[in-house]
């Protein structure tokens, strides 16, 4: 899916579409209150956005598995495979397709153990009983099946929250006003003064996206990709001084074929440029394809981060704290 232009700025359409945005919350509330909230012993930190789309959630996922690793020797990432095949719960291997599990699961794998499971219940069980001492749980934010013992809400200042209608009439999955008051910390990519006003400003952490690009300096080069927001990939590529010459938008999760892929060759072969696209693309790609195809690797700076560690330690403390009375 591609996000319409209409979620970010309005127009007579929201008009039509806002009495199916209330049918699409009052079922949301209804499926919320049904469910009943299934606590785990092992502690459970949930990462989210508030869009429909990307925010930078797998980054923030990895980055907290690397801040993490040396106080927890078992930590296992749970997510539910988007676009996978398989149900689960299940262990990604290294011979898995995304056609199995997801693009996003397999990046997880290449940093540690990582689960799939279409019941995020079940998924946290087999991962307890795979002695599991922390899971990280990628996107679930709106799910209220799952106890969580301390919440990210991740944010594209770019994007922000566009027209901050609900869908189908703009991109929240739920009121924003929400998703702020069940976060333990909101975490910011880009401009630290767009969002000032719509956040409290002692949950904000500000983060920074950090492209390595030694390979492609100097050089002229198309990119592609298929994410929720395909410009923050762009913007970031021109913003490092790239010499980005053609762009090529696909929508996310895109599975690619033989001949998108024969076709972008094509193109750069007759404007001899470079090809460039994302890792999580890249993992997608036609296998005779990927010898001429550069993935660019990307890391996260997150401001302050020794506070963030404080916060979510002190909050699975707490939590063992209360198991132990």
């Amino acid at each position: 899916m591609k996000a319409p232009k209409f979620w970010k700025k309005k127009n007579l359409l929201i008009l039509i579409l806002l009495p199916f945005s209330k049918i699409y919350y009052f079922f949301f509330l209804v499926n919320n209150y049904l469910k009943k909230e299934t606590k785990f012993k092992t502690p459970i930190i949930c990462v989210g956005n508030v869009v429909i789309g990307g925010a930078g959630k797998t980054p923030i996922v990895i980055k907290l598995r690397e801040y993490l690793k040396k106080k927890f020797s078992k930590i296992f990432v749970l997510s539910r495979g988007y676009g996978g095949r398989l149900k689960g719960p299940l262990i990604i291997k290294k011979n898995m397709n995304f056609l199995d599990v997801g693009d996003e699961c397999l990046i997880h794998s290449i940093h540690g153990d990582t689960c799939i499971a279409k019941n995020k219940v079940s998924g946290a069980k087999f991962c307890e009983s795979q002695n599991a001492n922390l899971i990280i749980l990628d996107d679930g934010l709106q799910s209220k099946n799952v106890k969580k013992d301390f919440s990210i809400l991740v944010i594209d200042s770019e994007y922000g929250f566009g027209n901050k209608l609900i869908f189908p009439a703009g991109p929240l999955r739920e009121p924003l006003k929400n998703a702020i008051n069940k976060s333990d910390a909101i975490i910011v990519f880009g401009d630290k003064k767009i969002l000032k006003n719509d956040l409290p400003p002692d949950k904000i952490f500000f983060a920074d996206r950090v492209l390595k690009l030694d390979k492609i300096k100097n050089k002229r080069v198309i990119a592609f990709c298929g994410l929720g927001n395909n410009d923050n990939f762009f913007n970031n590529l021109k913003n490092n001084s790239i010499k980005l010459i053609e762009t090529i938008n696909f929508p996310d999760h895109h599975k690619y074929s033989y001949n998108e892929i024969e076709k972008i060759v094509k193109l750069a072969k007759l404007k001899k440029l470079h090809i460039v696209c994302t890792k999580k693309d890249f993992m997608k790609l036609p296998k005779v394809f990927q010898k001429i195809i550069h993935p660019i690797d990307l890391d996260i700076k997150i401001h302050k981060k020794e506070k963030l560690k404080e916060l979510i330690t002190k909050s699975i403390q707490l939590k063992k704290s209360v198991l132990n009375q």
